[in-house]
């Protein structure tokens, strides 16, 4: 094996060299998975990067992502980290040279995902932990015809909604909340969350864009959101409603959770330790950002 990787380290006294952190940049689609996290018997972004980096690696993978996306959700920059055994040898070719390493992966896990940037990163780097920011970016169609393309990534709702009744929703929800009444609840865990952009545009197109920033989101919280968001919209509740909701921490008081195909994780930040995804360059020229 080269001694001449800058990433790897060695034991304390001196011995083998320590695992080396892996950090993935990647985008996909999410229509062909049953989401990211690995499943038995289910196609899934996790699975599918997994077994293409194990067997261009030469060993087991478990990957730790920035955000676990549902079925159908997309993402244009998630970010994912394994510990590799740099001893095994085609460990080792690889991390002699990344850009090698990223083009061999970016092919072998299909064309529904693409690999941006592949690096090895401090063992403090942490996927999801680090993460100080989460980009999300929901799109409706709200007229009544579309491309049949776009309902791959968006949600068509065939009515006309108020955007100016839904902005004024939207800012009762901006700041700390516990956003119980918007999150599928997991047993231990808090739903506290601090959502620092919820704001809706309508672009070029006529296609509705609703921005979600926060350091962190629960489970189904955007999709939640963004329902209810549509329903006022639609004038069946006043903006006022929302907040209402929002007070109550009752799920069922809420609109529905809007389908998962107009989803997609934009963006995630470290601060200014580390990198943000996607990488620089990558929304230049994206319709609609």
């Amino acid at each position: 094996m080269s001694d001449s990787h800058p990433a790897l380290g060695v034991t304390a006294d001196g011995g083998s060299p320590a695992a080396v952190r892996l950090r993935l940049d990647l985008a996909y689609d999410g229509a062909p998975f049953a989401g990211f996290a690995r499943q038995p018997d289910q196609v899934t972004v996790q699975g599918t990067l997994e077994a293409a980096a194990g067997r261009i690696l030469g060993q087991q993978i478990d990957a730790t992502c920035a955000g676990r996306t549902d079925r159908g959700v997309h993402a244009l920059a998630q970010v994912v980290h394994f510990d590799l055994d740099p001893t095994v040898a085609r460990t080792d070719r690889a991390l002699d040279d990344l850009e090698v390493f990223r083009d061999r992966l970016d092919r072998l896990v299909g064309p529904a995902i693409t690999i941006w940037a592949a690096r090895t990163v401090p063992a403090t780097f942490h996927a999801r932990f680090s993460a100080t920011r989460r980009n999300y970016r929901y799109r409706v169609a709200d007229r009544p015809t579309i491309a049949p393309l776009a309902r791959y990534d968006c949600w068509h709702v065939r009515e006309p909604l108020s955007v100016t009744a839904m902005r004024a929703a939207a800012r009762q929800l901006v700041g700390e909340h516990d956003f119980a009444a918007f999150c599928k609840k997991v047993p231990g865990r808090t739903t506290v969350r601090r959502l620092d952009t919820c704001s809706i545009r309508r672009d070029g197109d006529g296609l509705l864009h609703f921005r979600l920033d926060g350091n962190a989101f629960c489970h189904n919280q955007v999709r939640s959101i963004v329902g209810s968001l549509v329903e006022v919209g639609r004038r069946r509740h006043p903006p006022e409603w929302v907040g209402q909701v929002l007070a109550s921490r009752e799920r069922q008081g809420a609109g529905r959770v809007a389908p998962p195909q107009g989803l997609t994780l934009e963006g995630v930040g470290y601060g200014r330790r580390w990198p943000a995804a996607p990488p620089s360059g990558v929304l230049a020229g994206r319709r609609g950002v």
